[in-house]
């Protein structure tokens, strides 16, 4: 039985656009680059991006006394953000920038990560990380920056919520110390 060249280019056709949707259907839900940046930044780069500003070091500032039950609950907060960021001091990227030590640092300087150029601006600008600026963000990422690649909340079955999002904040600076 032969197959006609027209049945042979529907073939091709479906073919590689199931290829090309594959492909491509990480970035659309996720964000994700199949790249990385070459771009680094060392303590002197970082240091004039923060020239000028008069930040607490928010990692000397102590903590309130939780539970193990609060701390789990933190933890569990935290599990959507595991999936796309690490907090481990030379951790590698993965979706997301590794967040050690995030707050007091200028926006869009961990190392190799390739940042839409949102954020690129938004660390042009002067912008530095702080709980409360952090808590915006996670509130309403594309609202805050539009034009960035982070997919938060995630699409199915997650309610946000300000508790929430006061133990993530809590648990990046407890776990990035």
């Amino acid at each position: 039985m032969a197959v006609s060249t027209h049945a042979r280019l529907v073939h091709v056709g479906v073919l590689g656009g199931l290829l090309a949707f594959a492909l491509f259907f990480p970035y659309l839900w996720f964000g994700v680059t199949p790249f990385n940046s070459h771009e680094e930044f060392s303590d002197a780069d970082i240091a004039v991006l923060l020239e000028g500003k008069e930040l607490p070091d928010y990692y000397a500032v102590e903590l309130p006394e939780r539970t193990p039950e609060e701390l789990a609950a933190q933890k569990e907060a935290f599990t959507w953000c595991r999936f796309c960021h690490t907090l481990d001091q030379g951790g590698h990227n993965r979706v997301g920038p590794n967040l050690h030590r995030i707050f007091g640092q200028p926006a869009a300087v961990v190392d190799h990560f390739p940042y839409s150029g949102s954020f690129t601006e938004l660390r042009e600008s002067g912008f530095v990380w702080t709980p409360e600026l952090m808590r915006q963000f996670i509130a309403d990422p594309s609202g805050m920056v539009p034009g960035n690649r982070m997919r938060y909340p995630p699409m199915v079955g997650y309610e946000k919520s300000a508790e929430r999002d006061e133990m993530i904040i809590e648990y990046l600076l407890r776990n990035t110390r």
